[in-house]
């Protein structure tokens, strides 16, 4: 390789193209009429010197061990400057590895078809990429030249249906050529059809049956479908059958032209529901008896909802019906709701109970019970609070009873948030539930036993709002129940403090046994004309609650002296003195 230039040439031992690892040996030669004996000749790589003499020539040895181009100079230098002489360039890299993994595909039967190859390693100088494309007559050649990628690729032009080709993928460059083996296939074989259109029908008559229909290319005429294993489908239409009702399906469609040559196409997606069906689960009740006096009781009845696959669709409403046993009482009572549970208060007798579930095609097969007043409840039922939100509830056998017991209904809910008792999915601690045991006599249950327990408590964190009545002999006491948030637990007795005004004796303490149940209390020890401040708290089993709301009383005495003192309206903050006179005057205003 040489460069000639005016000043002098500059030349290699080897091509313009080396691989790595090769020496060359580069030579500077000025021309006579350009040699100054004062000046200096170098050669350079980049900027960085390799040699130097004082003569008309220079010449040095290079070791090329990176990729890429290098390039070399060589300049002069005198008293008044340097010149650049010449120069010349070397290009470092590897020949071609020879093509691998050739493949084309043609998107659609329209379109044009793509080859793709593996170059293999990178050769870091030009390299030229040509497909030789032959149908048995003609050779069509295209090239590519590319460099910085590890995969070639060209688009062909349109190919001919009914021809076999082959293709050959040559690489050339500086430092050698190869080519990759040949690639033989007919068009067929290559054309991958674009995704179907497809829908999908439900049948009106049934609501497990279904029709798929879908648009493809003409030459595409061999479809799999994804939601069932058909290995193949002819023809533009299928049906399944055996589908789940009120079920949302994705049914998935490829195509391709030959059922055992070619590429499928990609998959296509349809989502659909199928429509309703009939309910056919039978639902699981249970239910409650609680006498409302003498002739009347209160029937609680439960059940779960039907799962997925009973209910068969959306549930719109549940049908109770109450047939009365004794056959003097009037015909049926129907009742519907859109609960999972129904309470009735019902003249005492004993009744044939029928649920059904409801959709928009029918009604679920009838559930019945039958209710029973003579049979009795379980024995000696008790809850013992385990923490972690769990309680163990224990219970004896009901009595002797001539019905066979096969098996026990334990219930629970908080009373506190629930006006009606309604299952509650988990325990939760610091709460206070109801709980309720009833024993099932075949397919009757019986009445049931309650307690109240709970998982874990703590001391309420308020006490009680508290409210007094004066009487002519004494006061009344009356409190409302504490927020179920602020009882942590079950509360389990209340206690009400009493102390004269000033006073350093202890307060008098009132209902350390008063039942939860008890919401008041009468208080006659009273000194007339005396004051009292009254306050209260309330208790779990994990010790006693801070003070509610505090009160200051004073019962009027028949003795001037003796009195209440001045009257005056309360102040905010202060407590509130009673007397009997406003007393008086409350209901004098009604």
């Amino acid at each position: 390789t040489a460069e000639l230039c005016a000043k002098g040439n500059m030349t290699a031992n080897t091509s313009s193209h080396v691989q790595p690892g090769s020496n060359i040996t580069l030579t500077c030669q000025l021309k006579p009429q350009d040699y100054i004996k004062q000046c200096r000749i170098a050669i350079f790589f980049n900027s960085s010197e390799l040699t130097s003499s004082y003569s008309s020539s220079v010449s040095t040895r290079f070791l090329v061990h990176t990729y890429g181009k290098h390039m070399f100079t060589c300049k002069t230098f005198c008293d008044y400057g340097k010149k650049l002489i010449c120069g010349i360039d070397i290009e470092s890299g590897n020949p071609p590895d020879e093509p691998r993994n050739v493949s084309c595909i043609q998107h659609g039967t329209d379109g044009h078809p793509i080859c793709t190859w593996d170059k293999g390693r990178l050769t870091y100088i030009d390299t030229t990429y040509v497909v030789q494309l032959s149908n048995g007559t003609d050779v069509l050649c295209i090239s590519q030249e590319r460099l910085d990628t590890r995969f070639g690729s060209l688009a062909l032009s349109k190919l001919n249906f009914d021809l076999t080709y082959t293709i050959v993928v040559a690489a050339f460059n500086k430092l050698g050529s190869a080519f990759s083996q040949p690639l033989v296939f007919m068009l067929i074989d290559i054309v991958k059809p674009h995704p179907p259109k497809f829908s999908v029908e439900f049948e009106h008559s049934s609501t497990t049956n279904c029709t798929l229909s879908w648009h493809n290319e003409a030459q595409a005429r061999h479809c799999r479908l994804r939601y069932r294993p058909l290995t193949s489908l002819n023809g533009e239409k299928c049906s399944l059958y055996g589908l789940e009702p009120y079920t949302t399906y994705e049914f998935q469609l490829s195509c391709k032209i030959h059922p055992k040559r070619g590429l499928w196409s990609n998959w296509s997606t349809c989502k659909n529901r199928t429509p309703e069906a009939v309910p056919t689960g039978l639902l699981d009740i249970w239910y409650q008896q609680r006498d409302v006096g003498s002739q009347q009781q209160n029937i609680s009845l439960f059940w779960k909802a039907l799962s997925k696959s009973e209910a068969r669709g959306r549930i719109l409403q549940y049908t109770v019906t109450f047939e009365a046993l004794d056959q003097r009482s009037p015909r049926a009572e129907v009742h519907l709701t859109t609960q999972t549970s129904y309470a009735r208060v019902m003249p005492r007798l004993n009744y044939k109970i029928t649920v059904t579930a409801e959709n928009s095609k029918g009604r679920s097969p009838p559930a019945s019970i039958v209710t029973d007043l003579d049979l009795p409840p379980p024995q000696e039922v008790s809850a013992i609070a385990m923490g972690n939100s769990s309680i163990l509830i224990s219970w004896k056998p009901p009595i002797s009873s001539t019905a066979s017991i096969t098996g026990y209904i334990v219930e629970w809910s908080d009373r506190q948030r629930n006006t009606h008792l309604e299952p509650h999915p988990h325990i939760k601690d610091e709460e206070c539930y109801q709980i309720s045991v009833s024993a099932l006599y075949q397919n009757r249950a019986g009445w049931a036993t309650s307690v109240k327990g709970y998982s874990s408590a703590k001391a309420p964190s308020a006490g009680p709002q508290m409210y007094t009545t004066l009487q002519a002999n004494g006061i009344l006491v009356s409190w409302e129940v504490i927020p179920a948030h602020q009882q942590r637990g079950c509360i389990t007795g209340y206690h009400i403090y009493l102390q004269k005004k000033d006073s350093q004796v202890d307060p008098h303490v009132y209902g350390r046994y008063l039942v939860t149940a008890q919401r008041s209390l009468y208080i006659t020890d009273l000194q007339p004309g005396e004051h009292y401040s009254l306050w209260m708290t309330a208790s779990t089993a994990a010790g006693e609650g801070p003070w509610g709301n505090s009160e200051l009383i004073c019962l009027e005495s028949n003795e001037p002296l003796q009195g209440c003192g001045a009257r005056r309206h309360p102040s905010p903050g202060l407590p509130v003195f009673h007397t009997l006179e406003m007393l008086f005057l409350l209901l004098f205003s009604y």
